[in-house]
């Protein structure tokens, strides 16, 4: 049979079809990719997205704070709320009284709390894990002022515990070398007073950025 290529010819349509079709699945893969990219920023901003509905407020003669909350924080502080009011109607003693209003207002620190740890343990997982994670750190540090004077309600409260929320945004700073973020959210624990070894860890955060 006559052959129309020479073996050379042959080998170059060949190796001009390959390339074609590499380019080909070159390009299929880089529009998944550019797909898959897409849906982790959407999935990003959803997890930044806070449909507010209520603002929450605290004051005293030494604070004035205010903060915005969405419904399903609303609920939570609303359930503590009722919870408090049934206490006073049985006329407990009034230290009694006093812790039951400190739940009150740690209803939110403890709800981010929850969510924090929740979200967390799954950040290596799941895409926006990772973003809600902190951005409920974020929530309760906002919230400190508030959860510091709560704790400080109840007769039986001696110091402050540590703060999930600034352990927790402290230790992902770390992991990706933010440490002036990291040092800046360990002097303000350690001035509002969590509970924590904050002269060691704003030592050990310090000699880190003088390394770079």
């Amino acid at each position: 049979m006559f052959d129309l290529f020479s073996q050379d010819d042959k080998k170059k349509f060949i190796e001009k079809t390959r390339q074609l079709l590499e380019k080909g699945k070159g390009g299929i893969l880089k529009a998944w990719e550019g797909h898959r990219e897409e849906l982790a920023r959407r999935e990003r901003e959803k997890a930044y997205e806070e449909d507010y509905e209520a603002e929450f407020r605290y004051r005293d003669q030494d604070l004035d704070f205010r903060m915005l909350i969405t419904s399903e924080e609303a609920h939570v502080y609303e359930q503590a709320k009722k919870k408090l009011k049934e206490v006073k109607s049985l006329d407990y003693e009034p230290h009694v009284y006093k812790q039951w209003e400190s739940k009150k207002y740690l209803s939110l620190h403890d709800y981010f709390t929850k969510q924090i740890r929740y979200y967390f343990e799954r950040r290596n997982e799941d895409p926006v894990a990772l973003h809600r994670t902190i951005r409920y750190c974020e929530r309760q540090i906002e919230y400190a002022p508030v959860a510091a004077k709560a704790y400080w309600m109840d007769p039986y409260t001696y110091a402050l515990p540590k703060h999930p929320g600034y352990d927790t945004l402290i230790f992902l700073y770390q992991e990706v070398e933010e440490w002036d973020g990291a040092i800046r959210l360990a002097k303000k624990a350690k001035k509002q007073g969590w509970n924590g070894d904050w002269e060691s860890k704003i030592q050990e955060l310090e000699d880190h950025l003088r390394s770079i």
